[in-house]
């Protein structure tokens, strides 16, 4: 089995196409791509946002099929084998899948049939948009194999798209409406912005964090710097997510704390943050947190100096 490190897509949805597809049904939906097709429909949701995350893990199962029909529901005909990337597996003639073992392609799931005409289908693990981890089918052969020797090979590439009443494990055939591909193979993580109906890749920021305010306190007791930090990122939530903190200790019981915006914001979550920073009380707030922070490690301090960028 190969090990190989998680992925993830960053879908972001300018607010007025965000109106528009939830006003006319769209969902939001998933595909990745096996011996160089999309024909499953891994994940459709409905309940998606401005900013949305899909993530996976290279863990499969492998199910033989009776049918593959486009716009129907993938049908699991035989028991779903866990399975990974170099493994094999027979069907043997009672139709029954075994013990996968080390295979001969470390890239590929390799299918040793010796049933009769089947479907070689995969399912893949993801965690959806809402945070929820799962198991669903990804793939399912459009021609079944006879007895003999098939691969499946997943491609760390999804195709992205949005669709009106179509559900997660929907087979297709055909080309889907302006969908767009995005290939990880070489990277773990990327993003796009679909803003005027069109998908384009968001511009990111510099890994230089641009500052927004820098708080020294002097404390009457120690503090530790890790509790502090604890403390104040579990605060920066909902709007205030594009904002990280830092706190470097300067000498005896003295810190530094500086809010900055995260490295790499792109599309609407820079443009979020950049509005929240514009508003007249967000550095109030941003010390306010500092203080909700020293009171719960119960802290008293000595001076406290906030000095906005």
């Amino acid at each position: 089995m190969t090990n190989a490190a998680g992925k993830s897509v960053g879908i972001q949805i300018d607010t007025a196409d965000l109106e528009e597809l939830k006003n006319n049904g769209y969902n939001l939906c998933f595909a990745k791509k096996v011996n160089d097709t999309y024909n499953v429909v891994w994940q459709s949701a409905g309940e998606y946002l401005a900013d949305n995350t899909f993530s996976w893990q290279p863990l499969y199962e492998l199910f033989g099929s009776n049918e593959f029909k486009g716009d129907v529901g993938v049908r699991v005909s035989t028991k779903k084998v866990p399975i990974g990337l170099g493994d094999e597996v027979v069907l043997d003639k009672n139709g029954v899948l075994g013990t996968p073992s080390s295979g001969d392609t470390p890239t590929g799931i390799t299918l040793i049939n010796e049933y009769a005409s089947i479907h070689p289908g995969l399912c893949a693990a993801a965690t959806d948009i809402d945070g929820n981890a799962s198991t669903s089918p990804i793939y399912v052969a459009e021609d079944a194999i006879i007895p003999g020797t098939d691969v499946l090979t997943p491609v760390e590439c999804v195709q992205v798209w949005f669709e009106q009443d179509i559900a997660t494990s929907t087979m297709f055939s055909s080309a889907r409406s302006n969908a767009v591909e995005i290939d990880l193979t070489g990277q773990d993580s990327a993003a796009r912005l679909y803003s005027g109906g069109a998908w384009s890749t968001p511009p990111s920021l510099s890994v230089d964090a641009k500052a927004i305010v820098t708080i020294i306190a002097a404390f009457a007791t120690a503090v530790t710097v890790h509790s502090l930090v604890s403390k104040i990122a579990a605060k920066l939530t909902g709007v205030y997510a594009g904002i990280a903190v830092d706190v470097t200790a300067l000498g005896g019981n003295t810190v530094s704390i500086v809010y900055s915006e995260k490295p790499g914001l792109s599309g609407v979550p820079l443009e979020l943050t950049r509005q929240l920073l514009a508003g007249p009380t967000t550095v109030d707030q941003l010390a306010k947190f500092v203080l909700e922070a020293l009171a719960q490690l119960q802290a008293g301090y000595v001076s406290l100096t906030t000095v906005a960028a």
